[in-house]
């Protein structure tokens, strides 16, 4: 009985810890301290609220594959795996494993899905992302996420450029959907692109961020660079820039990478298209410069 006792008292004990590092360091902290997220589910049984919290960090979201003909949605399941932050703490977003079965595949059509997953992802559209109103809240970055993870592997930038058109895509979708039937998919004719998600996912996955103090303790000059990474071409904008230059840069850079359309960026008159293009811009600077 002593220790049936003791056993007892020594889980309570550890649950209660558990629940401080939830309160104190945020849930996936916890989840890495007892080996992965279901663990910790299992250990929150006797606490509905916190098993709910977990739960609500699964949802689902459209792949989608584009032309000027074909408007095909792909849908995949997701799980919220852990969280990033800036440098300063003040912005947060989640990181995503993005969920789907891939089986019908053979080793060249997977090559091929996986090169249009990769190019989707910068283009994804944060709206038809089905994140619960209780994870999104848990993120003071309501407009962006980071998908890293892939059914379960680390998600890295493919060496290959893969072509594909039509008519693959269509091949693609149906093997596809005989084992992912999560939802009806579409097909539109047309597409009106709203650039602004495509955008911000292009920058936030390529920048770097460098610090130097030009001064000395007394007073310092804080020198800050961020450089982006274009298929081995380097940009760079800086803090000793003004607002115009460094908005120019990053603009001229978006074009020559294709994330948008060939357009000056001032003129008489601001289209709709140019003013979303310049807002994303200055939005991203002032999250991280």
């Amino acid at each position: 009985m002593r220790e049936l006792i003791k056993h007892i008292l020594k889980e309570s004990s550890a649950l209660s810890n558990i629940i401080n590092v939830i309160k104190d360091e945020g849930i996936f902290v916890a989840a890495e301290m007892v080996g992965g997220i279901n663990n910790l589910k299992r250990m929150l049984k006797p606490f509905p609220d916190l098993t709910d919290m977990i739960d609500s960090l699964k949802g689902k979201l459209n792949l989608v594959y584009h032309s000027r003909k074909e408007f095909i949605e792909f849908p995949v399941k997701f799980e919220i795996v852990g969280i990033h932050e800036n440098t300063w703490e003040s912005n947060s977003w989640p990181v995503v494993n993005l969920i789907y079965d891939d089986s019908k595949f053979n080793k060249k059509e997977k090559e091929l899905f996986d090169q249009f997953v990769w190019d989707t992802i910068a283009d994804l559209n944060i709206g038809s992302v089905d994140i619960k109103p209780e994870a999104r809240n848990m993120f003071k970055d309501g407009y962006y996420i980071a998908i890293d993870y892939v059914n379960g592997e680390n998600w890295k930038s493919l060496d290959h450029d893969i072509r594909y058109n039509d008519e693959d895509m269509k091949h693609l979708y149906g093997l596809y959907m005989e084992n992912n039937k999560l939802n009806e998919s579409r097909r539109l004719i047309e597409n009106e692109e709203d650039p602004t998600q495509k955008i911000l996912n292009f920058l936030m996955r390529r920048y770097k961020v460098e610090e130097k103090n030009l001064g000395d303790e007394e007073e310092p000059i804080t020198f800050k660079i961020i450089t982006f990474n274009l298929k081995g071409e380097i940009y760079s904008v800086s803090n000793f820039q003004n607002k115009i230059t460094q908005v120019q840069q990053i603009f001229d850079m978006l074009i020559h990478g294709n994330v948008i359309e060939p357009i000056e960026l001032y003129g008489k008159s601001l289209d709709p298209y140019r003013q979303k293009v310049i807002r994303t811009i200055k939005r991203f600077l002032n999250q991280v410069m």
